[in-house]
């Protein structure tokens, strides 16, 4: 009686190249498909705005990028500090990549007209 399903044989070269597929099929999914956790700044990011923000209050004060009188420098370093952290803490990342593009909503802009005029203190 012959055997009526016939089991298929596999060679080696044709496992492992199955295998190696399937391993980069999986691989590509997870990489185009996993969940990203929510979006933080990051510290540099932080820093480098703290930076940026410093050299521009030093040009505007015309030291250009001179580092000022202590005074001056702690009163800058005040006012940068409470911005980036207001920024931080009630900016959404995603909105703070907007600002960056020039391309914020109304809401941010007015949330960071309040954050600007809060800081103010910091600089008398």
């Amino acid at each position: 009686m012959p055997s009526r399903f016939r089991i298929p044989t596999v060679s080696r070269r044709h496992f492992s190249l199955g295998l190696s597929v399937l391993v980069l099929v999986l691989a590509a999914g997870y990489l185009v498909y996993r969940p990203t956790g929510p979006a933080t700044i990051t510290t540099d990011a932080a820093q480098a705005f703290r930076n940026t923000c410093m050299r521009t209050a030093r040009q505007a004060n015309g030291g250009g990028d001179l580092v000022m009188d202590e005074a001056t420098e702690t009163k800058i370093g005040a006012y940068c500090g409470c911005v980036s952290d207001a920024i931080e803490g009630n900016v959404a990342p995603g909105e703070i990549a907007k600002l960056a593009q020039g391309t914020a909503s109304d809401t941010t802009l007015q949330l960071l007209d309040r954050i600007v005029s809060g800081c103010k203190p910091q600089l008398q």
